[in-house]
């Protein structure tokens, strides 16, 4: 416990070395959470929204449900900002519907509200791949194609590699999956195969390396 305590100390003290400001403040964490919720997360999204007013940007839009089932879309904008492309976090919205009418209806309101002028200087949007973000009919993207011609958005590369590599198992006889599986569960079972491995490893003059179950999450 001494230890842990004494660690935790140092990382403030280190935060602390590059400002003779920082070093007399004392906060606990509820002070903490309310000046960057309120002061400090406040001012940035100010700062950005007057950004966007007068330059083109992009956004990065996600969906997401917490741990208290409350559904949000969160915002991420890209700008030019001092001869620097930045991607910077905008805005947490809470949502009811997530269905592309209403995400476009959403986005749009948050323009409209802060007199944003997206007709003009919204020229790129990018999400997943799901249906309701990037559906050829009826999305968020179609409607915003419809709004604003002329705008690029694109998918996430890492949503389109996993579809891709979906698709191209498929093709693949299940009895080369069951293969690795079995493989893993022939050693995993049993320390005495393991160690076996190992020697063969370091016999072949190769370094030992563990043998990974095979995952279904992308």
């Amino acid at each position: 416990m001494f230890a842990e305590s004494t660690s935790k100390i140092s990382v403030e003290e280190k935060v602390k070395e590059d400002s003779e400001i920082a070093k007399k403040i004392k906060a606990g964490r509820t002070k903490v959470t309310r000046v960057v919720k309120k002061v400090t997360g406040a001012s940035q999204k100010a700062y950005l929204i007057e950004l966007m007013k007068n330059n083109k940007f992009s956004v990065i839009a996600d969906e997401s449900t917490d741990t208290s089932c409350i559904k949000h879309l969160c915002l991420v904008v890209r700008m030019c900002i001092e001869n620097k492309i930045e991607d910077n976090f905008l805005d947490l919205i809470p949502v009811v519907e997530t269905t592309g009418a209403a995400l476009f209806e959403i986005i749009i309101n948050f323009f409209t509200k802060h007199n944003i002028p997206y007709k003009t200087n919204f020229i790129g949007f990018a999400s997943d791949g799901a249906s309701n973000m990037v559906g050829m009919r009826n999305s968020l993207v179609s409607r915003l194609q419809e709004s604003i011609p002329g705008i690029f958005t694109v998918k996430c590369i890492c949503h389109s590699f996993h579809l891709c590599a979906c698709y191209a198992c498929q093709k693949l006889p299940e009895e080369v999956e069951q293969l690795t599986r079995e493989v893993y569960n022939y050693f995993s079972n049993s320390p005495k195969r393991v160690e076996e491995l190992k020697e063969f490893q370091e016999f072949v003059n190769v370094a030992p390396a563990k043998i990974l179950h095979p995952s279904q999450t992308r």
